[in-house]
């Protein structure tokens, strides 16, 4: 295939979008591969490689604290797990469930939101997934056609670049650090942005920096989507940890005239596991 010159970063590429599409090797004949190009491309995950390391020195008698994933140095509380149980015994959960989540489950998590986060949604906007990868997979896969940009905000938590590259997607990051507070000033964002972007993704407060913007700035990166008709998938689930006189605020509730075009993703985070 002839070469040409590949729109989103105008780099040239043996395929229309070599970056997104990786190209399985010529040489091994389709059955003999294990895995696809695409799912080989996949990098490992940084903080499952680090947690690994940290547990096999532990294990080696060395003393070590790990920082890598985010988990609580306590057990799971008995009255969750004897919820759990009880759950599994209710025979009510022995069957198929709808694709979207237990209709008790949804209405819930639109209380939740409400209460939370003062945003009101329908129970049939909420899509129940087995954790936040899922989730944010999916609406990467739903939102992307092959060469669609998503403008990432970094630092950031490992797991989204290696989301949009799966969903065929381009991560194109926007770096930030200490001189900033690690936020990102709309001035950087509008560098960023090409005919190809198609998403932004804010998350505040951040995994793994912790900055959290101001409800002027988060108002601001709203209004910039607006303008840029930009479609905003905002991660919330740390949205209880925030300390001192910092303040979440939720994205579409800030900028309401977002809310049709912003994808909310939210969790059981750290201080209820």
């Amino acid at each position: 295939m002839s070469k040409r010159l590949c729109p989103p970063r105008r780099c040239l590429r043996r395929c229309r979008y070599e970056r997104c599409f990786p190209l399985p090797d010529p040489s091994i004949r389709p059955a003999d591969r294990r895995v696809s190009a695409l799912v080989g491309a996949i990098a490992e995950s940084a903080t499952l490689a680090v947690d690994a390391k940290a547990k096999a020195l532990k294990a080696a008698g060395r003393p070590v604290i790990g920082f890598g994933a985010g988990e609580p140095d306590f057990p799971t509380p008995g009255y969750i797990v004897d919820a759990a149980a009880a759950a599994c015994h209710d025979t009510r959960n022995h069957r198929y469930t709808p694709a979207g989540g237990l209709p008790e489950l949804k209405a819930a998590i639109a209380a939740k939101t409400l209460r939370d986060s003062g945003w009101a949604v329908e129970p049939s906007q909420v899509l129940v997934t087995n954790g936040g990868k899922q989730a944010i997979f999916e609406a990467f896969a739903t939102l992307l056609d092959p060469g669609d940009e998503v403008i990432v905000p970094a630092p950031y938590w490992t797991t989204y670049p290696e989301s949009i590259r799966l969903a065929n997607g381009v991560p194109v990051e926007v770096v930030a650090d200490e001189t900033t507070g690690y936020k990102v000033s709309l001035e950087q964002l509008e560098a960023a942005r090409t005919e190809r972007t198609k998403v932004l993704l804010f998350v505040s407060p951040s995994n793994p920096t912790g900055a959290v913007y101001t409800r002027a700035e988060v108002e601001a990166v709203g209004r910039w989507a607006v303008e840029h008709g930009l479609w905003v998938l905002t991660d919330e689930i740390y949205e209880h940890l925030v300390y001192g006189d910092a303040e979440f605020v939720s994205l579409p509730v800030a900028v309401p005239e977002l809310a049709g075009k912003c994808v909310v993703v939210k969790g059981s985070p750290r201080p209820t596991r």
